[in-house]
């Protein structure tokens, strides 16, 4: 495995000393990015994942993924730029408890690591969390030269990030995420915690601030769903709460079979029913809805169709309070002492004496300020969602008519339409100095969810009515925009885009293999997380990985893909077959369309130097334009690598041996012609047969230098920018060129620029 961090920090020793840099006890905030699978996702050293929560208007633009789904979503539609498919408000977690004897929310301490705010952040970095560390590690089974990785782990997975923080209550987080390219298990990230009471509040491990039993201790999860910001920009210019989100568009859906919850658009424009036809937010433009719908540009016709959400693989059992009101040598949960069922407040006990879990499972608007917070969602005086009990007439049917959630937190569908938050609550516990708490969280995303499946939340399709069991939505529906109906099947007839890339398609199948994953095997359904292990297997199926590729120019114009044999070698216990063959692909966007294929090359067909190559001859890929190229293996059995190969290519011609003649095009210049005459070349003269390494200089009429030009690439062009090394743009006139090579050679010419 590759390190990116060499810093090799123990996280049970946390009272070692942290390499401290700057601001509170020289601690910094950093993140780390996952980027291996279709879904990318940004983690921090403080908690948060995502981004900091904002609904508001600074929501419109992200430089980093968001929960981005697929991945290189950014895009230009009718001359606006959009930052594309990110599904994500924010998202992080929050620690509470009270030390021993110390009672009520008035003495209660609180950490709220990410996942707080409203229209902006509020800052968890230095009040309530002090970073420790952030590493990741690349477990990659093929190096960037093309060799296997000797070091390649194949019990683990591809991209792993680690970090960990203090927090303010005196418990510290380490956080391990994981993930993978694989086809069936790339729309996913498994987060592992680990929380140990280990008594520094500061960020400080080489002093302990507190020692006492914490009683009450709860630990919160809160993501903030919005599939997604594509679709929210195109329907209505923004991507902010009150603008968009919080419109009645979405709802939240409860899948107890997986301990899921997950956000669908359900609709757009109205919180009448009669606009379903606009779920998922088809582009709002007939002619791009068709164009998108037909060609996968931008991911098809609907730009809303992602289900994101999350799901439990294990939370900790045992560490839960005992509690026996009637006992008091015996209970450990003081906030039994004022529990009392006309303030609401209704909990059973298990065999063990343990309150049954969650403790709160909870569906909310989009505003997470503290003070809200505090008081409604982790404190053990207030069961915010309810609870499924015998008899009740507001939840009149538990899942599955199990009994075992009975005095299990109730997931409260009444709130699912507004569906801006979803976080869920485990405790209380007892915790003494050293006592660790594990979970795992399975963050997951399809294309919609399992059709037509009964799930609590969701809208009932009745205007103004809210049901607790609804039928999740099929994307093979009728579209309608403006009126006409552009299809009455969606999927029918235009199918899944590419980057849905096996049969793994929507976020019920996502999650199924997340449990897969993490158990190592089939999980048997309903899941009942407690049961799991602490710690994930993840032995699951793997293919041949794809080959490092290097793509390059040709001296005759073409473009030459390459790669060598190593992937040929690769084993693993669960491969899922022997490498067939390779296909050649090529896009004009890194989220695809994949539709351009270059070659199928099968397994052996290498040329004189053993290594494969393929020559892109295309006529219609012109020089200057930008492609993505990517490899994919295919086994025996048609299993697929994932494109993690892929990269943007530039078209030109390579460079000569010897210089001659130099060229300037367009030759005169004149003002927006550009030397291809398209997109970002507008405003570009090219100099064309040029040696791999010369300088070019370039005088005005009256001898003054303009620019200077250093060409050091096997290319046979480069471009200039007609702007002169002042930043000044030059002037219309008569320019000359000198090129110069290392060894003395010389080629002089001259061009007109008309403005």
């Amino acid at each position: 495995m590759i390190t990116k961090n060499k810093n090799n920090i123990i996280f049970s020793a946390l009272l070692m000393f942290i390499l401290y840099s700057t601001s509170v006890y020289g601690q910094i905030r950093e993140y780390r990015i996952h980027n291996r699978g279709m879904l990318h996702e940004t983690v921090y050293n403080t908690g948060e994942i995502g981004r900091g929560w904002m609904t508001g208007e600074a929501g419109n633009v992200t430089n980093i993924p968001v929960m981005e789904w697929p991945s290189g979503s950014k895009t230009f539609v009718e001359g606006i730029e959009y930052s594309g498919q990110h599904n994500l408000l924010g998202a992080g977690l929050y620690i509470a408890a009270n030390k021993k004897g110390q009672l009520g929310t008035a003495n209660r301490m609180y950490a709220l690591c990410g996942g707080v705010g409203a229209s902006t952040p509020e800052v968890s970095f230095g009040k309530w969390s002090f970073p420790y560390y952030i590493n990741e590690t690349e477990n990659f089974p093929v190096l960037s030269n093309g060799s296997l990785n000797p070091d390649y782990n194949p019990n683990e997975a591809e991209e792993i990030i680690e970090s960990a923080w203090g927090s303010s209550v005196g418990i510290s987080v380490k956080r391990t995420s994981r993930a993978w390219s694989y086809p069936d298990y790339d729309d996913m990230i498994i987060y592992e915690y680990e929380f140990v009471y280990n008594g520094d509040t500061d960020g400080n491990p080489e002093t302990i601030e507190q020692t006492e039993q914490l009683n009450d201790a709860m630990i919160l999860f809160i993501y903030g769903f919005a599939p997604s910001m594509f679709g929210y920009q195109r329907n209505y210019q923004d991507w902010k709460y009150d603008g968009g989100i919080y419109r009645g568009d979405q709802y939240n859906f409860w899948d107890a079979d997986y301990w899921l919850g997950f956000n669908l658009t359900t609709h757009t424009g109205s919180d009448d029913f009669t606009t379903q036809y606009l779920a998922a937010k088809p582009e709002p433009n007939k002619q791009l809805f068709k164009l998108f719908s037909e060609t996968g540009l931008n991911g098809g016709g609907l730009l809303s169709p992602q289900a994101p959400g999350y799901a439990m693989l294990y939370y900790d059992t045992k560490h839960l309070a005992t509690i026996d009101p009637l006992n008091p040598d015996r209970n450990e949960s003081e906030s039994v002492k004022i529990l009392n069922t006309s303030m609401g407040v209704y909990y059973e006990i298990d065999e063990n004496g343990h309150m049954k879990q969650p403790f709160s499972n909870k569906v909310s608007t989009g505003n997470t300020r503290s003070s809200k917070m505090i008081v409604e969602a982790i404190n053990p005086e207030k069961r915010w969602s309810g609870v499924y009990s015998e008899g009740s007439t507001t939840w009149a049917q538990v899942p599955r008519n199990d009994p075992r959630w009975y005095g299990r937190a109730a997931f409260n569908y009444r709130q699912s339409n507004d569906a801006g938050q979803k976080h869920i609550v485990f405790g209380p516990y007892t915790l003494n100095l050293g006592d660790t708490l594990r979970y795992a969280i399975a963050e997951v995303i399809g294309y919609g969810a399992q059709p037509n499946k009964l799930l609590e939340g969701g809208p009932s399709g009745q205007p103004g009515l809210l049901l607790q069991w609804n039928k999740t939505p099929n994307w093979d529906k009728k579209v309608v925009i403006g009126g006409e109906t552009m299809t009455n099947n969606y999927l029918t007839d235009y199918g899944y885009p590419d980057y849905v890339n096996s049969k793994i398609r929507n976020v019920t199948q996502v999650t199924h293999n997340a449990f897969r994953a993490y158990l190592g095997n089939e999980p048997t359904i309903p899941v009942w997380p407690e049961a799991n292990p602490s710690k994930g297997k993840y032995s699951i199926p793997v293919p041949v990985p794809a080959p490092a590729i290097v793509v390059s120019n040709t001296a005759d114009g073409n473009v030459e893909i390459k790669w060598g044999r190593a992937v040929e070698e690769f084993n693993h216990p669960n491969l899922t077959g022997q490498l067939e063959k390779f296909v050649v692909l090529k896009s004009l966007a890194q989220m695809g369309p994949w539709s351009d294929t270059v070659a199928v090359v099968s397994k052996g067909d290498v040329n004189s130097d053993d290594e494969y190559l393929v020559l892109d001859t295309d006529p219609d890929y012109k020089i200057g334009e930008n492609r993505f190229y990517s490899v994919i293996s295919i086994d025996q059995f048609g299993n697929s690598s994932g494109k993690t190969n892929s990269i943007k290519f530039s078209k030109n011609i390579g460079s000569v041996d010897k210089m001659g003649k130099i060229y300037a095009v367009p030759n005169p210049f004149i003002s927006k012609s550009g030397f291809q005459g398209a997109g970002e070349n507008d405003e570009k003269i090219g100099f064309y047969g040029l040696p791999e390494k010369c300088t070019i200089r370039v005088f005005s009429y009256s001898g003054q230098l303009i620019e200077s030009i250093e060409h050091d690439a096997p290319l046979y062009t480069t471009a200039w920018l007609q702007v002169s090394r002042n930043g000044q743009e030059i002037a219309s006139g008569i320019y000359f060129y000198v090129v110069t090579t290392p060894d003395g050679q010389q080629s002089k010419g001259k061009f007109v620029v008309i403005k």
